[in-house]
């Protein structure tokens, strides 16, 4: 048995004791294949995050390109590495962190939950049974990382909020995005590894659609969110504040560095530059200023001048949100998107927004980061979206029910897991 299968089979009660730590800084952290990304937000009293105050970015390590941990002594370096880049720039220190995940095992799909009222008025104790009732219906293996809920009904009549209402049989319709156990244990030992706490463990591109909303639609809309990512690209389909439905397609912005390289002639390497000049140059295509001391300058530019490469970006781009569209069609059964959020790297590619509102016949919107940065324009960096997202976490995920029934989870105190692994190492 693993450390952090031990940690799970402990209480909290238990483990109190070692809580002394005190901070008002709270982290996101993105765990991507390519990238590591910490994001430092400022807390007010009531551990809300406020403004962002340090960021920290490093190229992952022990990480394969499924975003899969496959050494913990490298993935915990990388880990420490990005959360001391952003807690230098946040001057403070750093307890615990907020994971967040896009490895290949994450899985979402729809379930039932339905349990009889007792009571007569259906109680916070009554929708504790019918969250449980639904997590137990998951498959052996797997962890929970969400279980959001999508609608209500008391005696087969569709409610909005239930609680305190009467009624005989309630039944909840769920959004229930898992992973693998063994994937969720190498991520915690590699970040407890690393010296610090793990408040919570969610998926990126949920997390990234709650890091942004959309400009100048109401709040009935459906929108889709599309984080694409270097290994993979996520999916998330809301109605307002209601999960539709959340995917991840194997492809992303490693999969046009391939194209590059091979197209070209070039190394990787090469071929992830030229890719991310491509995606922050102009129209002209000039080369960036932080490209003029890249070896091989001037084949960077050839390459960047030659008229084929917008045409090998371009159809990779239109195959990997052509597949999305495949996704997305099944589940819009009130009509079309009302417009389209980009976020993730790739989201700064030269003609990606026209493409996708080509396939997608929607708008894509700007959106708007949910934060306040005086270190860094957000609006400029799709990329931390995930990061940014995972630090109202435990707001919107922590307890289930404060995303649509307005309850507050209370805050985890940060530290004594952390405490508690070098403590049971010495023991274990």
């Amino acid at each position: 048995m693993s450390l952090a299968a031990v940690f799970q089979s402990l209480p909290t009660v238990g483990l109190a004791m070692f809580d002394n730590d005190k901070t008002d800084l709270i982290a996101g952290l993105d765990c991507g294949s390519h990238t590591i990304k910490c994001v430092v937000a400022r807390v007010s009293e009531d551990h809300q995050p406020q403004r962002i105050v340090g960021v920290g970015i490093t190229p992952s390590q022990g990480i394969d390109n499924n975003s899969m941990i496959m050494n913990l002594d490298l993935a915990g370096q990388a880990i420490q590495k990005a959360v001391t880049q952003a807690e230098n720039m946040a001057g403070g220190h750093v307890t615990s962190v907020r994971i967040g995940l896009s490895s290949k095992d994450i899985e979402a799909f729809s379930a039932l939950g339905i349990i009889p009222i007792a009571g007569g008025e259906v109680t916070a104790e009554d929708l504790e049974q019918l969250m449980d009732s639904t997590r137990h219906s998951r498959q052996v293996g797997k962890h929970v990382l969400h279980l959001l809920p999508k609608k209500f009904f008391l005696d087969k009549k569709e409610i909005k909020n239930p609680l305190g209402l009467s009624g005989h049989r309630l039944e909840g319709h769920f959004h229930v995005v898992t992973c693998q156990q063994s994937t969720f244990n190498h991520v915690l030992d590699a970040v407890l590894h690393a010296g610090m706490d793990v408040e919570d463990l969610l998926s990126s591109s949920v997390a990234a659609s709650m890091a942004v909303s959309p400009v100048d639609t109401p709040g009935h809309a459906t929108t889709g969110f599309i984080d694409l990512g270097h290994g993979s690209t996520g999916l998330v389909l809301r109605k307002g504040n209601h999960f539709i439905h959340s995917a991840r397609l194997p492809m992303g912005g490693r999969h046009v560095t391939r194209d590059i390289s091979q197209i070209f002639d070039l190394a990787p390497s090469m071929a992830e530059r030229v890719k991310q000049s491509f995606g922050q140059a102009d129209a002209n295509l000039s080369v960036p200023a932080t490209q003029k001391n890249v070896p091989d300058l001037s084949l960077h530019a050839k390459v960047l001048e030659d008229p084929r490469l917008p045409q090998v970006i371009g159809a990779r781009i239109e195959e990997i949100l052509f597949e999305l569209k495949k996704m997305i069609h099944p589940q819009l059964f009130s009509g079309p998107m009302d417009c389209i959020i980009l976020t993730g790297g790739g989201s700064r590619l030269h003609g990606i927004k026209e493409s996708a509102e080509d396939i997608f016949t929607a708008p894509v919107s700007p959106g708007s980061f949910t934060h306040a940065s005086p270190i860094v324009n957000l609006a400029n960096r799709p990329d931390l979206a995930a990061a940014v997202g995972l630090l109202d976490a435990r707001r919107n995920f922590g307890d289930w029910r404060s995303l649509e029934l307005g309850h507050t989870a209370e805050p985890v105190k940060p530290g004594f897991l952390r405490k508690a692994y070098f403590f049971l190492k010495e023991k274990v």
